[in-house]
Parts: structure tokens; C-alpha cells; sequence
């Protein structure tokens, strides 16, 4: 894959000034089944916002031939996960459902700015297949637009240790190019007792790396052919 550069110098001379792309609404035909919440194709449903890092080779919990196993829908190909694994990861989501209302009303208390959760599922105007929930708008607010509310457990706390992740800060440049936005704060509640604020500004030369590493990984899901395994983009 093309690689992406782990430290861009992000001075204001360096970031492009061109206009961000507007917002778009996914269509209906591409949109989860109302009754059962499931997407009619795992390769319709494009990439989102949470498979970023893993198309790039860059999630520490998912490689890229995985996600291509998955978009492809190769499930019988793919490795059993072990049962205490998939019980700790319905814990985990329980209590992510649970705590992220809290973790956003405690970011708004901390910063004084307004938040609005939003559902509306975004498709990007150039790459049909770069997909991203819009999640909770910053109301009102000159310097950040949009707000991503984590909780971490024990088991992800050490790799918050050195400060925002580097495959959190992928997915969240994927969010930024999809959505338009110039900014967006990650809110990550640690361990349930300590609330850290990281944020992420657009640079248009790493957002459009990342989609021409991601536009390679996709291309690798619409002609059928397995990307290959241990290729990392550096971000």
C-alpha cells in the first residue's frame, strides 16, 4: 500500500486551504435493514470511520486481510475468535453504550461548549465507499466541529499511556475527510475515572494519503484479491 508518513510537520503554511466536501447523506438503498439493523452487503457497506486503521494495517486489534475476509464475506475463512474474547468485547460495548451519553455530558461540562447527537450515516461526495457517522456535533463552537466519545478498559488503557493512539487518530482523519469537517475532539474516559480530551485537525496532505491507501485496500475488496498480509502505511 502507499504509505502514509508517521510524522507530518502540521504548520498553518502547510495545510491546503481548499474547501472541505460538502456533507451527503448515504441513500436508502444503502442504509441498514430497518428491521433487523443489518447492512444488505458487507461490500456495500463500504469503509467506515472504525475500519480505517485496519485497511491501512495499522489496527493493533485487526489486520487488513481480516477486514477483506469480513468486506468480502469469507466468514468461513476467518479464524475462530476465542469465546472469552468475544464476552469480554460484548462487555466492553455494553458499557460503551452505557458511558459515552456521560462522557459527553462531562466534555461539555469541562469546555462549556454545547453537544448534539446526530445518527445521520455520511457517504463522501468523491469516494462512494468512505462511509462515517456523523456522531455528536460541537454546537456553536469556531475551533472544533465534531466530538468522539471513547471508553477504555483495562485491556486498551496502556495504549492511551503516550497520549492519543495512532490508530484512534486514523479513523478519526477518515471521520474528518468523510464528514467535511475541519476538527474534531476525542473524549476518552480511562478505565471509568479519568477523562482525557485529545484533538484532531484536518491536513489535507495526510487525509488525502490516507485515502489513496484506503482507495487500495477497497480496490483489493472490488476485484476479489486478498491484500497483503504484514502491509502497514505508516500515519
Amino acid at each position: 500500500m502507499n504509505s502514509i508518513p508517521r510524522n507530518i510537520q502540521r504548520s498553518p503554511n502547510a495545510r491546503a486551504r481548499s474547501r472541505a466536501p460538502a456533507l451527503r447523506l448515504v441513500p436508502p438503498t444503502c442504509s441498514p435493514d430497518a428491521t433487523t439493523g443489518r447492512w444488505p452487503s458487507a461490500v456495500e457497506a463500504g469503509l467506515g470511520c472504525l475500519d480505517a486503521a485496519a485497511a491501512v494495517g495499522r489496527d493493533p486489534f485487526k489486520s487488513a486481510v481480516r477486514l477483506w475476509m469480513e468486506k468480502t464475506e469469507r466468514h468461513d475463512l476467518l479464524q475462530p475468535v476465542d469465546p472469552s474474547l468475544i464476552q469480554s468485547a460484548a462487555t466492553a460495548a455494553y458499557w460503551d453504550r452505557l458511558l459515552e451519553p456521560i462522557v459527553a455530558a462531562h466534555y461539555a461540562l469541562r469546555t462549556g461548549r454545547q453537544v448534539k447527537r446526530t445518527r445521520a450515516l455520511l457517504r463522501h461526495p468523491q469516494h462512494p465507499w468512505m462511509l462515517a457517522l456523523a456522531g455528536r456535533e460541537v454546537v456553536g463552537a469556531p475551533d472544533v466541529q465534531l466530538l468522539e466519545c471513547r471508553c477504555v478498559g483495562m485491556d486498551e488503557a496502556e495504549l492511551w499511556g503516550a497520549g492519543l493512539p495512532d490508530y484512534v487518530r486514523i479513523q478519526m482523519l477518515h471521520r474528518l475527510a468523510v464528514t467535511g469537517a475541519k476538527t474534531i475532539d476525542v473524549a476518552a474516559l480511562i478505565c471509568g475515572q479519568d477523562l482525557r480530551i485529545h484533538r484532531v485537525e484536518r491536513d489535507e496532505v495526510e487525509v488525502s494519503r490516507l485515502i489513496d491507501a484506503e482507495r487500495e485496500f477497497w480496490h483489493c475488496v472490488a476485484t476479489d484479491c486478498a491484500p497483503l498480509a504484514g502491509d502497514r502505511a505508516e500515519v
